[in-house]
């Protein structure tokens, strides 16, 4: 369905929304005259809200990320002395969310298998983004679907509010993993973890989960003829 919007600098947008215009006004039919705060959350504004907070804001990192998944495959570490870039076996990645307006990630070599010293430093990326424009047009398509949204406004944040925001940018890395690594043809494999310790640690190039310590990790590999 197509939908008009006029954005933040007040020029007026056609953006494709991932529902048909019958579902669209299905939905409307139902939360007509409702009250946003006293709503569920599984209904079409939060598919949404998930839906162009990837396409808003993850997407436009994707080259920054591929860039860096590159850098990692290509084992483009600084090293210490007497180790180089055929050492490297499994990395480690993870990431934070700051207050919900930057992104970080890093990678280094996975402990369990290297080294302490094998690189000088760890490799970074700093990922900023504004939910600016994300909320408004959150509060034009509620407008359309006529949900009044005065007071959830007034104790949530419309932008972030229930988002689940470590699968999405699991996905998104995971994602830029894939694609990087059929151009680089690298036989690196690594980790993803959220660096807090929310969640548990996967497999870079799957959706599975292993585990969180050291024995798991290095059983999970193993079973791949990596050995640490």
């Amino acid at each position: 369905m197509k939908f008009q919007y006029v954005n933040l600098n007040k020029e007026e947008k056609v953006i494709d929304l991932p529902v048909s215009e019958e579902a669209f006004n299905k939905t409307k039919s139902f939360v007509k005259g409702s009250a946003l705060i006293d709503m569920y959350y599984d209904w079409l504004i939060w598919d949404l809200r998930d839906y162009f907070f990837d396409k808003m804001i993850l997407d436009s990192f994707r080259k920054e990320i591929n860039s860096f998944c590159k850098r990692i495959q290509l084992a483009d570490f600084d090293y210490e002395k007497n180790a180089g870039p055929e050492d490297v076996k499994v990395v480690q990645m993870y990431y934070h969310v700051y207050i919900w307006d930057q992104i970080f990630v890093a990678c280094e070599p996975e402990g369990s298998f290297h080294k302490e010293s094998l690189v000088q430093d760890r490799l970074e990326l700093d990922l900023e983004f504004e939910l600016n424009e994300l909320e408004h047009l959150l509060l034009q398509l509620l407008d359309a679907l006529e949900v009044d949204y005065s007071e959830f406004k007034e104790e949530e944040d419309i932008s972030t509010n229930e988002l689940g925001i470590d699968t999405l940018v699991e996905n998104l890395l995971r994602e830029c993993w894939r694609k990087t690594k059929e151009e680089t043809n690298s036989k690196i494999v690594g980790t993803l973890f959220e660096a807090t310790g929310l969640g548990s640690t996967g497999d870079l190039d799957t959706d599975k989960v292993i585990g969180d310590s050291e024995e798991l990790i290095i059983e999970f590999f193993k079973k791949k003829n990596i050995k640490a």
